[in-house]
């Protein structure tokens, strides 16, 4: 039986949060220090927006803004606060947007070699080309860092996040999930948004459809999805050259979805290097790889989605000139899965440029 941190009636707390952080960021008392803020405006293509096959690219701008608060409350005690808006407007195809609001609390100990903090967030992502992916996000955790060196920092994360979707949808809809969208299903000729269990039936009629009708479980529109996503991560910074540092981590997360065939156990692996060939530029590349195993697919199902892999790789270059980075980034994704419809490929391609004030 699940035990959820909120209550499944009640309204997600994200987009609340993201406002109150904001609100704190800018009544701190002088003594806390400026507010740190960071603008990004980016131009690009997209060749696979919604991760399906066949795919539909777009051009698309991208438009962002941060504000940080750090705050200092003794030698050993540090809090840090956070919100940021990214948008995201596609030229061919819907739009998105996520409101984000963060914050950590960090206690040094050992002289400062150990740092356990307690992190937490709330955001609010919209999408209007898979409005199967909108929803409300929470998450709260623990992080240690361990400076074991000069040149090697150990981290360990735990996190608990909870997704609460906003739309009616059918199963494995979302980006990357080879499932018709929430607003593609809602328009649908063989769905409504009125539960299974309340729609009318004739009493002269049987409550069983006969078996020619029967629709696939995958062919269902069901209630919004409520989730608990259970993560663990583990990673390395390592300082190889004055201006060469590289990471590498590992992800383990368990995700308890409302909707039991949507459940997941998957892990993820990567390596990221950073690189400044001059004092004005920033090479930086990263890779990952990850795997999803599906815990309670139907025997009926088993041939369509089990296991699925994704991989991802990108490079950035950065030119920085008196507080403005000017930067090019290409990245490229591929996913499998065990029938065609559900593999997909995106490449992406950006410019653009970010001022920090």
């Amino acid at each position: 039986m699940r035990r959820p941190a909120w209550p499944r009636s009640q309204s997600p707390p994200g987009p609340s949060l993201v406002i109150a952080v904001c609100l704190c960021l800018f009544v701190m008392p002088a003594s806390a220090g400026a507010v740190d803020l960071t603008s990004e405006l980016a131009s690009g293509y997209d060749s696979n927006p919604a991760l399906i096959d066949p795919s539909e690219g777009s051009g698309f701008s991208l438009y962002a803004f941060r504000a940080g608060q750090p705050l200092s409350l003794t030698e050993a005690l540090a809090l840090d606060l956070s919100v940021e808006g990214r948008y995201q407007d596609y030229w061919s195809v819907g739009d998105n947007y996520r409101l984000q609001a963060d914050g950590s609390f960090t206690v040094a100990l050992a002289d400062g070699r150990f740092l356990p903090a307690l992190v937490g967030e709330a955001a609010a992502y919209r999408d209007a080309l898979i409005e199967a992916d909108e929803r409300d996000e929470a998450m709260a955790g623990i992080r240690a860092d361990w400076i074991l060196s000069k040149r090697v920092t150990l981290g360990l994360e735990q996190t608990c996040r909870w997704l609460r979707y906003r739309n009616w949808a059918m199963p494995f809809s979302g980006k990357g999930q080879g499932g018709m969208d929430g607003r593609n299903a809602k328009n649908s000729d063989h769905f409504s948004e009125t539960p299974h269990s309340e729609r009318g039936r004739s009493p002269f009629r049987p409550e069983v459809e006969p078996p020619m009708r029967r629709r696939s479980p995958l062919q269902t529109l069901y209630p919004p999805r409520d989730n608990r996503l259970l993560s663990t991560t583990l990673d390395l910074d390592a300082f190889l050259l004055p201006s060469l540092t590289g990471r590498v981590f590992v992800e383990y997360g368990d995700l308890d979805a409302s909707l039991d065939m949507e459940s997941y156990r998957e892990i993820v692996g990567g390596i990221a290097l950073s690189w400044f060939p001059a004092p004005e530029w920033l090479v930086e590349m990263d890779a990952a790889w990850q795997r999803t195993d599906y815990h309670d697919v139907p025997e009926t199902l088993t041939h369509v989605r089990e296991t699925n892999h994704v991989r991802s790789a990108g490079i950035q270059i950065s030119r920085f000139w008196r507080g403005f980075e000017f930067f090019g980034h290409a990245g490229c994704k591929s996913g499998d899965a065990p029938l065609d419809y559900a593999s997909y490929t995106q490449m992406v391609i950006q410019c653009g440029l970010s001022f920090s004030f």
